[in-house]
């Protein structure tokens, strides 16, 4: 049984629980001080992004010429800074606020990981990473990463939003009208209906396969949903400055084709037409027992939209339990039983699947809490190295003001690394995502993991170019807010900055004792130990549980 009832107190390892779980982590200053207020409170706090400072990280991300780039590659007077062409138009693809071309997917992914690292509000984050993996949409398919880090900015900003509003704007995005082929979907006269995003939006967002649905309903939402692909405006279409005979959909704008006047120049195909294709059928359909009229939807909804709102009530039961084993997989435990999936699809049915209030509930519960759910899932790829990058690397401030920019090369760090370890962000390789927990690691994937532990703890560096890069500038001064009075203290500093799994003590002691197998003295040498011992926990089985 999921015991739901909320915490009445909590600790500062109750407090870093939730920093890794629902975030990318947080120091153990900032737990003991996240500890010290009501636990209800501070998780409300939590899920609503209330109560944090975005002075700084706002003006970062809207002022740095790229925030995201190798420090002082294209460098100007400014070591901290990096020449980039300006783009016109008012939309084109933002990193850090520069008008700069970047529809190149490591640029899209930098800017994403950045992100993770230092947005302060982390639940956001973390449900847009969560979000990406259940409406996995890859960009070999879509081939414009502006799109796709439109939709991901899109998982962010809704991604604690009721599901069904969720589903549509997910069934609008452009990217996933491309990925799924609903730009092909046509209805009228005598064309058969493209069925691939109305059978996924069923079998893998929504209910699971096969699970209150049939090839009818398959066939008879496509007809509902014919036509729903979007157009471009002028200031959309941007020039590539390197190339410029080339131009890209920099964002796009939902429209139903259905043969009415175009507001935009473009369609989705970027071909220039005053009216829309008539792709739309006609009458009703019948969809999960319910009948739905394609030429009288409610107000405010594109046709077909009030069928796809129907399936949260046509088969509550179902999309409950769906969304709970997800949710589960990801936040809780993969080894959850039966009656805590009942348990926790009843309270996503209580809260009206609204997402916000259901995270609440789940993220102040005894169950989210509860010993064996801590550190008992295998931490992706991406979350595990952005919460290392946390702890270990410069934050906003320190990074912001070094010169040249200490922030991670995150461009550099994302590409191949990320694809090996195994989460190529922005480009799954199909609809159904990455499964998680232990299927996150094999024997390649722990190679590229150790290869960024090398990275993060040992400030290794990369040569591209004929130059040298720090991915992960640090100072391990930095770590220890005092001075470490023997080996112990510095592996318990350490342990407390990347909380890992318990690790145990023959094995803590051995390491110890190899590093310091004599007096210890805290000097440079001893530094160099601390950043091999970082090293030794992050590669460690431990070190991959969060």
């Amino acid at each position: 049984m999921a015991d739901l009832t909320p915490m009445s107190t909590w600790t500062a390892d109750d407090a870093a629980h939730l920093g890794r779980r629902a975030g990318f982590g947080i120091s153990p200053e900032a737990a003991a001080a996240l500890a010290a207020q009501a636990p209800g409170a501070a998780v409300d706090a939590w899920v609503d992004g209330t109560g944090v400072d975005r002075t700084l990280f706002d003006a970062v991300w809207a002022a740095r010429a790229d925030v995201v780039d190798e420090p002082q590659r294209n460098a100007g007077s400014d070591p901290g800074s990096v020449n980039v062409p300006a783009v016109p138009g008012p939309h084109a693809f933002l990193v850090g606020g520069a008008q700069a071309w970047r529809n190149d997917l490591t640029r899209g992914q930098a800017s994403l990981a950045f992100r993770m690292q230092y947005e302060p509000n982390a639940l956001a984050g973390r449900m847009a990473l969560f979000w990406h993996n259940l409406f996995a949409t890859g960009n070999h398919k879509v081939a414009n990463v502006a799109l796709m880090v439109e939709q991901y900015a899109m998982l962010r900003a809704h991604g604690l939003d009721r599901f069904d509003d969720l589903l549509v704007l997910v069934s609008k995005d452009p990217a996933m009208c491309i990925w799924l082929d609903s730009v092909q979907n046509n209805a009228s006269g005598s064309n058969v209906p493209n069925e691939n995003y109305a059978r996924e939006v069923m079998e893998l967002y929504s209910l699971g396969a096969d699970n209150g649905y049939n090839q009818e309903d398959i066939a008879q939402l496509a007809r509902g949903l014919a036509g729903w692909s979007f157009t471009v405006a002028e200031a959309d279409l941007i020039a590539n400055p390197t190339s410029p005979q080339s131009r890209t959909v920099a964002r796009g704008s939902f429209r139903v084709y259905d043969g009415s006047a175009n507001p935009d120049p473009y369609l989705w195909s970027e071909s220039r037409r005053a009216t829309l294709p008539q792709m739309r059928g006609t009458g009703t359909i019948s969809f999960l027992g319910a009948t739905f009229d394609l030429a009288s939807p409610p107000a405010g909804m594109a046709p077909g939209e009030d069928a796809i709102r129907s399936i949260l009530t046509s088969r509550p039961a179902q999309c409950a339990e769906f969304l709970a084993k997800r949710i589960l997989t990801h936040f809780v435990t993969a080894r959850f039983g039966q009656q805590d999936l009942a348990d926790v699809a009843a309270m996503i049915r209580a809260a009206g699947f609204d997402l916000r209030a259901a995270m609440r509930t789940l993220l102040k519960s005894r169950y989210f809490f509860a010993a064996e759910n801590r550190h008992a899932l295998v931490e992706g790829p991406v979350s595990w190295v952005v919460r290392a990058a946390r702890a270990l690397g410069h934050d906003l401030a320190s990074g912001d003001a070094a010169s040249p920019k200490g922030f991670p090369a995150w461009a550099l760090a994302v590409n191949p690394y990320l694809d090996q370890a195994g989460m190529k962000l922005l480009d799954p390789n199909g609809p159904n995502g990455w499964k998680e927990d232990v299927a996150w690691m094999n024997s390649n994937s722990v190679r590229y993991r150790t290869k960024y532990a090398a990275a993060l703890a040992l400030a290794e560096q990369v040569t591209r170019d004929g130059k040298a890069y720090v991915l992960f500038p640090s100072q391990v001064s930095r770590w220890f807010p005092q001075p470490p009075a023997n080996a112990v203290a510095v592996h318990d500093r350490l342990a407390a900055l990347l909380q890992p799994g318990p690790i145990p003590a023959a094995v803590r002691d051995g390491w110890l004792q190899a590093l310091w197998p004599s007096t210890f003295t805290w000097d440079a040498a001893s530094e160099t130990k601390a950043r091999e011992l970082a090293y030794l926990i992050l590669c460690s089985p431990a070190g991959q549980l969060y």
